[in-house]
């Protein structure tokens, strides 16, 4: 490991001790929904990806139907139907006119349908 990386982590290990035992306050906070809390149910929409960590699951400028979950997750829903939690700011939510809402829709439910049938 480069030496000025070690120290980085040297200084944020020392960082993190302090917080721990009170002596200083985190530069910022995570909140993330409790396992127990449920979660309320939002009605589906619809968003455009802007950011992705990995281009391979989250491809930029592509729409996804997504579920919020809270004010910083989605639950994002690819065309396989398939669900994974992604943070809120890799994506814009929008609204879409409902004739095109109700194709989007039809069409997840086709591929789902065709998805139970092949196997």
């Amino acid at each position: 490991m480069r030496k000025e990386l070690f120290d980085e982590l040297v200084e944020s290990v020392k960082q993190g001790g302090a917080i721990m035992r009170g002596e200083a306050k985190p530069s910022r906070k995570f909140h993330y929904p409790s396992a127990r809390t449920p979660l309320r149910r939002t009605r589906k929409q619809f968003a455009i990806c802007i950011n992705t960590d990995d281009p391979e699951l989250l491809e930029p400028r592509k729409i996804y139907q997504v579920m919020v979950l809270g004010d910083d997750l989605l639950k994002v829903i690819d065309e396989a139907g398939e669900a994974a939690v992604y943070p809120a700011s890799h994506f814009v939510l929008i609204d879409l006119p409902r004739a095109a809402e109700r194709a989007l829709f039809h069409v997840n439910r086709q591929q789902k349908a065709d998805k139970r049938i092949s196997l």
